[in-house]
C-alpha cells in the first residue's frame, strides 16, 4: 500500500479566477485559463469515508489527469490487511493492521478481476422506485477461461493450520499456541483477485482470523451491497471531455504473497514468508526463484501492478497514435512515432519501438478521433515511482506544457507536440563543463545573481524563452 491508494480530487482555484494573460520570464502570452480546472489523483486512503463519495467532484473536472491509478486495485492492500503496512512510521505492524482494517474505505483498493462486474441499479431507483438490497456481482467466461483473474499470478498463497484456533487471545501463552499448530500438517490455499474481491478468501480464513468477519461485513455492506455502485468493478472511461492517465512502469512490483501462521497472538498471527515480483517480463520470488504465470509486457511502479495501472488503455479507441521520447531535454533525437496503431478492445497496446538501456522514456498513447470532441491519452513514464510521481519534474513539465497548449488560442494540434523538449525553468539550465558554457544556449544564458555559489546556478532561462513556447503549440 502506498500513501496514495485512494481517490481524492485536487481542484486548482483557477477556474474563472485567473486573468486571461500570464507572464513567463517577463513575457506575456494569452489563453483561456478557465479550462485549467483540475487534476484527479487517485491517492490517500484516509481521505475517503465511503466508496461512492467524491464522484460529483470528479465529473466537475476537465481535463482529468489520473496519476498512478490502481484501476484494478493493488496487491499491497492484501499485505496491509493480513500483516500490516507501516509506511515507515514508528508503529508495530500489528497496530498498523488494526488501524487499516478498521477503515471501511481500505477495501476500496482490494485487487479485483477485470472480467467481473456489478449490475448498475442506480437508474432503477429513479425509473421504477424499487430499491434493491444488493448489486449482482457476476463474471464473464473469460474469468474462468484464463488464470489468475487477469493478474500475473495468484495474489494470496496461505497456509491454513489443521487446528481451528490458529490465533490465541492476548492472554494465551504463545507456547501453547505453537504446540497446537504443530499437531497437524497445514494446508496451502491459493486465491485469485476475484476470490479476494467477492469475499471467498475471507470466508476461507474466517475460523482462523478474527478480522475476517469484520472485513466480510464491510465487503457486503459498503461494496457489493451498495445501492449506488460497487467500486470493485472495472472502471469505464470517466464522463469528461479530456482524460490523461499517467503512471510509471518498469519497476520491480509486488504481485503476490505467501503467508503462514506466525504462532503469535492476534493481530500478529500471520507472517509473510515470501513475495512474488514482476519485473522485465518475468515473475520471481524474494528468494530468487522464477515462477510461472502471466507477466505483462511491462512491470508496475513498485506499488501497483502493471495490469492495474494500464487498464485505462481500454479507454482508447481502435486507432491510437504512439510516441516515445526521452524524458530528459532533447532536440528530437531518439523520438519515435507510430500513427494509427490498431487497438483491439480488451487488449494491451505494445509498441514495436526500440529503446536504449541507458535512457528513460515517456511513451504517449493518444486518441482524439474515436470520441467526437473528446481526447484520451495514456502516458507511461519509465522508472517513475508510485509514491513520488507527482513530484517528478518531468511529469510537471509535461502537465504544464499540455495545459498551456490547451488554453492557447492558436494551437494547431490536438495534443502538445513531442518533437523536442527544451528547458522551461531556471532549474532546468545547467553548466556544461565540457564546452565551458551553459548547456542549451538557445534556451539558457549565463546570468549571475548575488548568492549563486556555483556556475550551474548562474545558468538561467533567457528572457525571450516565451517565444520558444510557440514551438509546442
Amino acid at each position: 500500500m502506498s500513501s496514495g491508494l485512494k481517490l481524492i480530487a485536487v481542484v486548482f482555484a483557477v477556474v474563472g479566477v485567473l486573468d486571461k494573460t500570464a507572464v513567463v520570464n517577463g513575457s506575456q502570452f494569452t489563453g483561456d485559463y478557465s479550462k485549467l480546472s483540475g487534476i484527479i489523483i487517485p491517492d490517500h486512503a484516509e481521505c475517503k469515508s465511503r466508496p461512492d463519495s467524491g464522484l460529483s467532484a470528479i465529473t466537475e473536472l476537465d481535463p482529468g489527469y489520473i496519476t498512478g491509478a490502481p484501476l484494478l486495485g493493488s496487491v499491497q492492500t492484501v499485505e496491509a490487511t493480513l500483516s500490516g503496512f507501516t509506511f515507515g512510521l514508528p508503529v508495530p505492524e500489528g497496530t498498523a493492521r488494526l488501524m487499516f482494517n478498521s477503515f471501511g474505505s481500505s477495501l476500496w483498493m482490494t485487487p479485483f478481476s477485470e472480467y467481473c462486474t456489478s449490475e448498475n441499479v442506480y437508474s432503477k431507483h429513479f425509473s421504477s422506485g424499487r430499491r434493491k438490497k444488493h448489486n449482482v456481482y457476476h463474471c464473464d467466461d473469460l474469468e474462468y477461461r484464463f488464470n489468475y483473474s487477469g493478474f500475473p499470478t495468484n495474489i494470496i498463497n496461505i497456509e491454513i493450520p489443521s487446528v481451528v484456533e490458529a490465533y490465541p487471545s492476548f492472554e494465551d501463552e504463545m507456547q501453547a499456541n505453537l504446540s497446537k499448530v504443530g499437531c497437524g500438517v497445514p494446508t496451502q490455499l491459493s486465491f485469485s483477485a476475484r476470490e479476494i474481491a467477492d469475499g471467498t478468501f475471507f470466508k476461507a480464513i474466517e475460523d482462523y482470523d478474527p478480522d475476517s468477519k469484520r472485513l466480510l461485513y464491510q465487503l457486503d455492506k459498503l461494496y457489493h451491497g451498495d445501492p449506488v455502485m460497487n467500486p470493485l468493478t472495472p472502471w469505464e472511461r470517466p464522463p469528461l471531455k479530456n482524460i490523461f492517465c499517467i503512471y510509471g512502469v518498469d519497476s520491480r512490483t509486488e504481485v503476490g504473497y505467501y503467508f503462514a501462521p506466525s504462532g503469535k497472538p492476534y493481530p500478529d498471527n500471520w507472517i509473510m514468508t515470501d513475495v512474488v515480483y514482476e519485473f522485465e517480463g518475468s515473475l520471481y520470488t524474494r528468494s530468487g526463484n522464477l515462477i510461472e504465470g502471466n507477466p505483462g509486457a511491462a512491470s508496475g511502479d513498485e506499488t501497483v501492478p502493471y495490469n492495474s495501472l494500464s487498464y485505462c488503455k481500454n479507454w482508447l479507441g481502435p486507432k491510437v497514435n504512439i510516441t516515445r521520447t526521452p524524458q530528459s531535454e532533447h532536440e528530437g533525437e531518439d523520438v519515435q512515432v507510430h500513427l494509427d496503431v490498431e487497438h483491439h478492445p480488451g487488449a494491451d497496446i505494445i509498441p514495436n519501438m526500440t529503446r536504449s538501456p541507458r535512457v528513460k522514456y515517456i511513451t504517449y498513447y493518444e486518441d482524439s478521433e474515436s470520441l467526437p470532441g473528446q481526447r484520451t491519452a495514456v502516458w507511461e513514464l519509465d522508472k517513475a515511482n508510485h509514491r513520488n510521481i507527482v513530484r517528478s519534474p518531468i511529469l510537471m513539465r509535461e502537465l504544464w506544457l499540455e495545459m498551456w497548449h490547451d488554453i492557447h488560442p492558436d494551437k494547431k494540434s490536438k495534443f502538445v507536440t513531442k518533437g523536442k523538449r527544451g528547458p522551461l525553468r531556471d532549474e532546468d539550465c545547467y553548466w556544461d563543463y565540457g564546452k565551458a558554457r551553459c548547456a542549451w544556449p538557445e534556451y539558457c544564458e549565463y546570468r549571475y545573481v548575488f548568492g549563486d555559489v556555483h556556475l550551474g546556478q548562474s545558468c538561467r532561462v533567457r528572457s525571450s524563452s516565451a517565444d520558444l513556447l510557440l514551438s509546442y503549440v
